[in-house]
Formats: C-alpha cells, sequence, structure tokens
C-alpha cells in the first residue's frame, strides 16, 4: 500500500491508448488487453510487460498510487532519475520523489514514454520471479475495469463502456456485488464486517497478507498486543516496529465469508509521513478535511483474495466476486479499435 502527500506535475501518457468514454450507448464487454498472471511464493500477483523493449515483470498493486519501477532495473536501462514534488509512503513509512520515464507494454497496449516513481530499496518481490521491474498502481489501472482471473491465472483491462452490472463473462453461480468506494488516492475501499464490528478495509493486491490497523484493532476489539491470543509476529523492515498476530472468528463482505481468518496485526508509520494540507504549490496550507491519511483500518490481502475471481469496475465503483476456478474464464470479445503495439 501507498499513499501520496502532494500534488505533482508529473503525468502519465498512454500514447494512444485512452480509454472510451462513457455515452449514451451500452456496449457488451470488450478487452482491452489481457495477459498471464503468475502467483509468486509471496501469494501476490505478477504480469509480463515490456520496459524499453526488454522483458520483465511487475507486481499487480491495487493499493498503490503511482505505477513505480525499482532502482536497479533503472540503473539496468540507464534511465535518469529526477526529483518529483511528489511523495509516496509507504506502510514502513518509506518514501520517494525520484521519478524516471521509458517505454511500457503491458499485452497490446503500449506507451512510447510513461513516467515512474523510483522505489525505494526496502521492497522485497517473489524470489521466484526473478525480473519484477517494479509495480503497476491505480494511476493506470483505474481507466479500466481490471478483472483477476487467479484461478484460471489471467489479468485483463477491459474497457468501462459497458452495460452497468454486465460483467460477469465467466461460468459463475453465486455472485457478490460489493459496492466500494474508491477514494482520491485511487484505492478501493470495501465495507466488511469483521467479528461481528463494521469496517472499511482496502483491497490490496499488492499486499501477501490481509493487515489490521494496531489502533483500531485495540480500541474495537480490546486486543492486547503480545498476550497469548495475539503473539509477536516480527518486525517492519528496519524500522523496529513490531507487528503481531490474532486469529478471529469471523470475516464477510457482501455474502462472502471466511472463517477464523488470522490477520497480521502493524501500527501505523504512514500518518506521520503524510501531509494532507498541502497543495500544489506546497506552502498555502489550504486544509482538506475529507482527504484520507494514513494506514486504512484494515487491508484485504492476497492470502484472501487470491482464492477469488475479482472484477473491479472502477466506473461503477462495484466488486463483483465469485469462488476462484481452476480453468480460465472465457475470454471477452477484444476490442476492435486497439491496434497491437509497433
Amino acid at each position: 500500500m501507498r499513499s501520496f502527500s502532494l500534488a505533482v506535475f508529473v503525468c502519465s501518457i498512454l500514447a494512444g491508448i485512452a480509454p472510451a468514454t462513457a455515452d449514451d450507448s451500452c456496449q457488451p464487454l470488450s478487452i482491452v488487453t489481457s495477459v498471464d498472471l503468475k502467483i509468486g511464493a509471496d501469494s501476490r500477483a505478477y504480469v509480463p510487460v515490456k520496459i524499453n523493449g526488454v522483458p520483465k515483470s511487475m507486481l499487480v498493486d491495487t493499493g498503490g498510487f503511482f505505477t513505480e519501477m525499482t532502482k536497479p532495473v533503472a540503473d539496468e536501462l540507464k534511465l535518469s532519475a529526477r526529483h518529483t514534488r511528489l511523495v509516496l509512503v509507504g506502510v514502513a513509512g518509506d518514501s520517494t520523489r525520484l521519478a524516471v520515464r521509458a517505454g511500457f507494454t503491458l499485452g497490446n497496449l503500449h506507451a512510447e514514454s510513461m513516467d515512474f516513481m523510483v522505489m525505494p530499496g526496502i521492497h522485497k518481490f517473489a524470489p521466484d520471479v526473478p525480473d519484477v521491474a517494479g509495480l503497476l498502481a491505480p494511476n493506470l489501472l483505474d481507466a479500466y475495469d481490471v478483472d483477476f482471473d487467479f484461478g484460471g491465472h489471467k489479468f485483463a483491462l477491459i474497457s468501462q463502456k459497458h452495460c452497468d452490472g454486465k460483467v460477469v463473462y465467466w461460468p459463475a453461480g453465486k455472485v457478490a456485488v460489493v459496492p466500494v468506494r474508491v477514494n482520491q488516492d485511487g484505492h478501493i475501499m470495501v465495507p466488511v464486517e469483521l467479528d461481528g464490528r463494521r469496517l472499511t478495509a482496502m483491497l490490496d493486491t499488492g499486499s501477501s497478507r490481509s493487515l489490521l490497523n494496531l489502533g483500531p484493532a485495540q480500541s474495537n476489539f480490546g486486543i492486547v498486543a503480545d498476550s497469548d491470543q495475539t503473539p509477536f509476529e516480527g518486525h517492519i523492515g528496519d524500522t523496529g516496529a513490531s507487528t503481531y498476530l490474532h486469529r478471529f472468528k469471523s470475516l464477510s463482505l457482501e455474502g462472502i465469508a471466511i472463517s477464523n481468518p488470522t490477520l497480521m496485526l502493524i501500527p501505523d508509520l504512514m500518518r506521520n509521513r503524510l501531509k494532507p494540507h498541502d497543495t500544489v504549490e506546497g506552502n498555502t496550507r489550504i486544509s482538506n478535511p475529507g482527504q484520507e491519511t494514513g494506514l486504512s483500518e484494515m487491508i484485504l490481502g492476497m492470502d484472501i483474495l487470491r482464492h477469488l475471481h475479482l472484477y473491479i469496475a472502477y466506473g461503477e465503483q462495484k466488486l463483483y466476486i465469485t469462488p476462484a476456478t481452476p480453468t480460465p474464464a472465457p475470454s471477452p470479445p477484444p476490442a476492435k479499435a486497439l491496434a497491437p503495439p509497433k
């Protein structure tokens, strides 16, 4: 998960692949691009890309903010980094304000020049995906619908120009339709119920584990950290901040129920690093009380999400969820207007 503290002049341009705008027509689903998806040893989802024509893999991170590239890959491709006024802050309190620019290809989507923030070295990836170049974030994803077929190992971006509610193209019985809120960071906020208490969780495919903010965990559930029921688990990077594990009785979201989920409890290391009152000029200090800062109450991570077929309709602000199936679902019809990259 990442959030941001200051608006920025950095702009990603996906040349020639702008998503269709909504109009009065109601069309069937149209796939924009579809690629294979690999679940790494860290339980997270990786997809094949090309950066400046060089094949790489990238983590798909719905909990990110701006698409990022690792510094080793930026150095390998001899990309010149520049300082920006955007500061990205991660759950470990790490931050970055450097950016690079490179050509980018995802399936049949191509941009001659696209901006990437440079990731701090604290971030680790799956050891069985050795060519990871960074992560794909909502600044790219939320212009489309996003389909995670975890059972069939497919990832697709789909045009938002379709009939509302007509998105479940794979064989499915009961479908959970979950109204969500997409916040100013592009994060998907989902209403959940944990042991009978209503919470707001962020859907984060970039997190291997499902997490609970330690503060709300203590205040809402009376949890005592480092006790028999909530044992010490480890530390966050080199921060020295402790994490804990706690088994709850139930977690549910609109008909999807998980029994006895074990969540990792972590402290909020983001809040003190964010400056929600800054504007693009950086010194006017205009208050924005509606902007969320810090760690969410809860994060739904890949330990739960990988067992689902998850369709994110950013335009409708809804999730369509069924159990994951072990074979690839049939694809929606391809978009006719898109040409393959050069």
